[in-house]
C-alpha cells in the first residue's frame, strides 16, 4: 500500500506543471436539470478538483461548495459575485481550467496570488482545512 504522500505527490504530478495566465467561466443555465455549475472548457463538466485530486462541486443555486468525500454542502465556502473565484473564511480560491497529465482541461481550485494549487483536507471534524501547495498551475488557454 502506498504512504499518504507517495499518493499525493503521484496525483500532484498529474496536475502539476509550470505555466502562465488563464480564465475560467461558468454556465449556470437556470434550469434545476442540473444542481451544479457548468464549467466551460472543463472536461469533467461541473467538476472541481484540488491538488490531491479530491473532487468537489459548487451548486448552480447557492454557489456553494458540494464535497463528494463528505456529501455535504458547505454554505461556508461559496462563489463569489465574480463567478470564477469563492471564498472560504475570507480566503479567496480561484476555479480555472488546467491542463492534466492527459492534456485535458479540468478546472481545478487555484490560489489566485501565487497560481499555485489548493489542496482541500478534512479535519478531525470533517471540516475542509485549505492549503495553499507549491505546485504552480499549467492553465488551459482561454
Amino acid at each position: 500500500m502506498k504512504s499518504r504522500t507517495g499518493i499525493a505527490t503521484l496525483l500532484l504530478a498529474a496536475l502539476t506543471g509550470c505555466g502562465g495566465g488563464g480564465s475560467s467561466s461558468f454556465d449556470d443555465n437556470g434550469s434545476n436539470e442540473h444542481p451544479f455549475v457548468i464549467w466551460v472548457g472543463n472536461s469533467s463538466r461541473d467538476q472541481v478538483v484540488d491538488a490531491n485530486n479530491h473532487v468537489f462541486a459548487f451548486y448552480a443555486d447557492t454557489g456553494c461548495l458540494y464535497n463528494f468525500q463528505t456529501g455535504r454542502e458547505n454554505t461556508s465556502f461559496c462563489l463569489t459575485s465574480a463567478g470564477d473565484t469563492a471564498l472560504y473564511g475570507g480566503f479567496p480560491i480561484r476555479i480555472a481550467n488546467v491542463r492534466s497529465s492527459t492534456g485535458a482541461c479540468v478546472a481545478a481550485l487555484i490560489d489566485p496570488a501565487t497560481a499555485r494549487f489548493i489542496d482541500i483536507e478534512l479535519d478531525a471534524s470533517a471540516r475542509e482545512v485549505v492549503f495553499v501547495t507549491q505546485f504552480n498551475a499549467d492553465f488551459c488557454p482561454a
